[in-house]
């Protein structure tokens, strides 16, 4: 499979930071969007120098290898940070080149002063220029912000566009609807205050790179956190710590940090600033990157095709943060059902997930999702499996479907109950609870789902 498909940006402008006055105006360029290149926002940032350090982190994050294979078959381009301005903030979200660490920076609306024209999320455009400007933004500066354009050039003859073409990682549209799925499923560990957390990140190692295998976890230590290289009764795997050290310069602005933690592995870690929050999620291990892991395969094998999901779709007004219990009452429907249709919808790229709120918020990605199903290998063997008659139902009830799937020169028996699946497959057996179900539990799933049939 090819690591980046070929996708066209248009930009009516290079992102650019102009002098205007005794001031500054920070244009971001944009492609995409609700409609063709609109101001989603036009304004400035209040607290410039600090804006600055976080749009910074993001960026570096999204050009940043946190892990390097030994042999490396294809080099994985950076891409360029995903705005949406949806509600009363902008919310930049961004994944590393290995596509291991998910980064996300909320500017709420206490850190920028303007208009919200529009709703809508977009790529940024975050060229060479465009961070060097940023690194020198003073803190007294007056700095403006654009998030879109009010035209668009072109060029032809004596007319002019900016045009840009990258090669978009497949693995951000992967990464994208998995990392969702795993937020939901962390919990609040640990929260420190802004001077802790800035002593813990001072004994960070230095390097980012890492290996495979490297493995830490965060212990409390008094107020505040130690790294150690065992698992505790209270503790955070965070695999190789130096992933975290692209946070040291920001929590000099901390107030405070919080620290989720999972089952899975993965590991959230959440900055507030006075205007602003900063979020981190890092895969269990550097060697991970999200694309991989297969939290959303059994979701993308259900068909749903019920009026709950197209109801709470419906809904999806740019919300910065989407209210279930307030959503099932208006919608007269069970709550658990709109919490279903919500991670349901955010496997098609259509919400993502907020921490800080434990609520998802609406934002419709700029790729196109029809491709989501279509770059999942093993959901698409597993149809194959379906479409070959290679699946035999032995048992079915309400509960749990038990069935023989045709292997290599074997049959493998699969149990699929509500709480947990089995197969006695050697890739179920290798990954039994951390990266998704096999091609043949999902072979299995998908022909007893009754949307299906």
């Amino acid at each position: 499979m090819s690591g980046g498909m070929n996708y066209a940006y248009a930009y009516p402008f290079a992102s650019q930071l102009e002098t205007l006055g005794k001031g500054k105006h920070l244009s971001l360029a944009t492609c995409g969007g609700v409609d063709k290149n609109p101001y989603f926002f036009q304004g400035r940032l209040v607290q410039a120098r600090r804006s600055a350090d976080l749009l910074l982190t993001v960026s570096e994050i999204s050009r940043t290898r946190f892990y390097s294979p030994t042999a490396i078959r294809e080099m994985i381009l950076a891409a360029d940070p995903v705005v949406t301005s949806g509600g009363d903030r902008l919310r930049f979200e961004a994944f590393s080149v290995c596509c291991g660490v998910y980064a996300r920076v909320d500017l709420r609306p206490n850190a920028i002063d303007g208009d919200f024209v529009g709703r809508g999320t977009t790529n940024v455009d975050f060229n060479p220029p465009m961070r060097a400007a940023l690194v020198n933004i003073l803190s007294s500066e007056k700095v403006g912000l654009n998030v879109g354009a009010d035209r668009v050039e072109l060029e032809r003859g004596s007319e002019k566009v900016v045009e840009k073409k990258v090669k978009l990682p497949i693995r951000w549209l992967k990464g994208f609807v998995e990392v969702q799925a795993h937020q939901s499923k962390l919990k609040p560990i640990f929260e420190i205050s802004g001077e802790e957390a800035r002593r813990f990140f001072g004994t960070l190692p230095k390097h980012l790179m890492t290996q495979k295998g490297t493995m830490s976890y965060v212990v409390p230590a008094g107020k505040g956190l130690r790294l150690s290289p065992r698992e505790g009764p209270q503790s955070v795997l965070i695999g190789a710590p130096g992933r975290l050290k692209v946070l040291e310069q920001l929590v000099r602005y901390a107030n405070k940090v919080r620290v989720y933690g999972g089952d899975d592995g993965v590991s959230g870690w959440e900055i507030f600033l006075d205007d602003a929050s900063f979020h981190l999620v890092l895969s269990p291990d550097a060697s991970r990157g999200f694309s991989g892991e297969g939290q959303v395969l059994s979701q993308l094998a259900h068909t749903r095709k019920d009026d709950d999901l197209a109801k709470v779709r419906a809904t999806l007004q740019w919300q910065a943060c989407v209210d279930a219990q307030s959503l099932a009452t208006t919608l007269n429907v069970d709550e658990s059902s709109v919490a279903e249709a919500l991670a349901t919808l955010g496997t098609r790229g259509l919400v993502g997930y907020d921490l800080a709120e434990s609520a998802y918020f609406h934002r419709e990605l700029p790729f196109n999702m029809d491709m989501v199903e279509e770059l999942q290998p093993r959901l698409i063997n597993a149809r194959k499996l379906v479409e070959e008659g290679s699946v035999r139902i032995t048992k079915k009830t309400s509960s749990q479907v038990e069935a023989y799937v045709k292997g290599t020169n074997v049959e493998h028996r699969v149990v699929v109950t509500e709480s947990k699946s089995q197969c006695t497959c050697e890739w179920q057996a290798k990954h039994p609870d951390d990266r998704g179900a096999c091609k043949h539990i999902l072979a299995v799933e998908i022909l007893a789902d009754p949307e299906n049939n």
